[in-house]
């Protein structure tokens, strides 16, 4: 480019435009000295505000950094929030927060099971990556679902064999339609029950399959409409519930 404010037109006029369908984002390239400055102060950072992360998992893709601050605010000072995108720009439904050692227990105690824009949250302590916690709740997989049913239904269905935690049936961010699965999660004990009682049980008439949710690269993956394919994988550690240090 001629000078600056070309190259900061160039930028302007293709950032956020479509390209084989896909939005692109475009920003300056960083110098080698600006990338090892930025580097510093993340580290620097991390160092200054060495307490406890949390992560908050089952996060409402329209809940921003401020509304997860804003909750965990009330016990404590939140020295860092951050809610990781994907490559398109969206929230990935997962973020973390970290707050001294105190706080950060008094957060999780009393935020854990609550809801945040219409999401039941699961707040723990956050993980190293490539760990992961026992469960103490179980997350089952629910295919098959008539386009029809509605979360109320399933969560009453799921309800005569114990409590459920939460209940959340995926939906198409274009269309609004529910995407013919859903994920129900309740205690073990309940969980084993359920899926032995509602697996084959016809709602709104289809037959569902029931039974654990599963990570991906398991060797199972779960169609929109039916029991398994290899179409719509279900990530655990990218989509919802269990802490996982991604960040």
């Amino acid at each position: 480019m001629a000078n600056a404010e070309e190259h900061a037109a160039a930028i302007e006029s293709v950032n956020e435009s479509e390209v084989g369908g896909r939005t692109i984002y475009v920003s300056e390239s960083l110098s080698k000295e600006k990338v090892t400055e930025n580097k510093k102060r993340y580290n620097d950072r991390k160092k200054k505000y060495d307490g406890t992360k949390i992560y908050v998992g089952n996060l409402n893709f329209e809940t921003t950094s401020e509304d997860l601050q804003a909750a965990f605010a009330q016990y404590g000072q939140v020295h860092d929030c951050f809610i990781p995108l994907d490559f398109d720009g969206n929230t990935r439904g997962f973020g973390f927060i970290q707050m001294d050692e105190e706080d950060a227990l008094k957060a999780i105690e009393e935020l854990n099971g609550t809801e945040l824009d219409g999401r039941t949250l699961n707040v723990n302590k956050s993980l190293p990556k490539g760990t992961r916690a026992s469960p103490k709740q179980v997350k089952l997989y629910v295919g098959n679902l008539s386009w029809g049913t509605e979360e109320g239904a399933l969560r009453e269905l799921f309800e005569e064999y114990g409590k459920v935690i939460d209940c959340y049936i995926p939906v198409d961010r274009e269309t609004g339609q529910h995407r013919g699965f859903a994920f129900v999660t309740m205690d073990p004990d309940d969980a084993v029950r359920a899926a032995d009682e509602t697996d084959g049980y016809e709602l709104d008439g289809r037959i569902l399959r029931v039974n654990e949710a599963q990570p991906k690269g398991s060797g199972r993956s779960y169609n929109h409409n039916d029991g398994y394919d290899g179409g719509d994988a279900y990530d655990e550690a990218e989509d919802e519930s269990w802490g996982n240090d991604a960040y």
